[in-house]
């Protein structure tokens, strides 16, 4: 099911998969923004633990929320389908388990009417959770581990719309995030 408006001026994509016990503090991360042009974009990678029967109330009648269901298939065709049907002049990313301030789509959209020739950023995050669980195998050698705040991290990738699709998305990969930042295309999904 796909409803809502057009012509937002920020898409969040925010992806779930079977992530009825914690997408709701996400979701409602994005509806309390200061700013409020913002369309959500919900795609679900095949969730079978009831999150849309939970999401039927927020998406119903709510002109600023897409939701997209398909099959299981990976988290990069999440993010793909999510850019696909999106309509924001920006996009920006949520997983389900992560949130944002209220204020970090106003400060984004801000440093790119200061900044007009920027096209895309990435920036740092607060990290909660235990300090052991902040590390995980590194995209260049998997056998050592880096700590998460020296990674690129999907939440804070936001960027033009051209970007996303100029670039055709992301590719399946671990770490589809910083490949996508860091420029590697070699057998890119296609924006469906």
């Amino acid at each position: 099911m796909i409803t809502g408006k057009l012509n937002f001026k920020v898409s969040v994509i925010l992806t779930l998969f079977n992530s009825r016990k914690f997408y709701r503090r996400a979701l409602d991360s994005v509806l309390n923004q200061t700013f409020t042009d913002i369309e959500i974009v919900i795609t679900d990678d095949g969730s079978v633990d009831e999150t849309y029967s939970e999401l039927v109330p927020f998406i119903t009648g709510n002109e600023k929320i897409k939701y997209l269901y398909h099959s299981n298939r990976g988290h990069a065709l999440s993010l793909n389908s999510g850019i696909n049907i999106s309509d924001g002049e920006y996009i920006t990313f949520l997983d389900a388990d992560d949130e944002y301030k209220p204020d970090h789509i106003l400060q984004r959209v801000k440093y790119f009417q200061d900044n007009a020739d920027t096209d895309l950023i990435r920036t740092g995050a607060e990290l909660i959770g235990s300090e052991e669980d902040m590390y995980i195998p590194d995209v260049n050698d998997s056998t050592r581990l880096i700590h998460v705040k020296n990674c690129v991290m999907l939440g804070t990738i936001f960027g033009r719309r051209n970007v996303f699709t100029g670039l055709e998305g992301f590719r399946d990969v671990y770490s589809n995030d910083s490949d996508f930042f860091t420029g590697r295309k070699e057998n890119s999904i296609p924006l469906i």
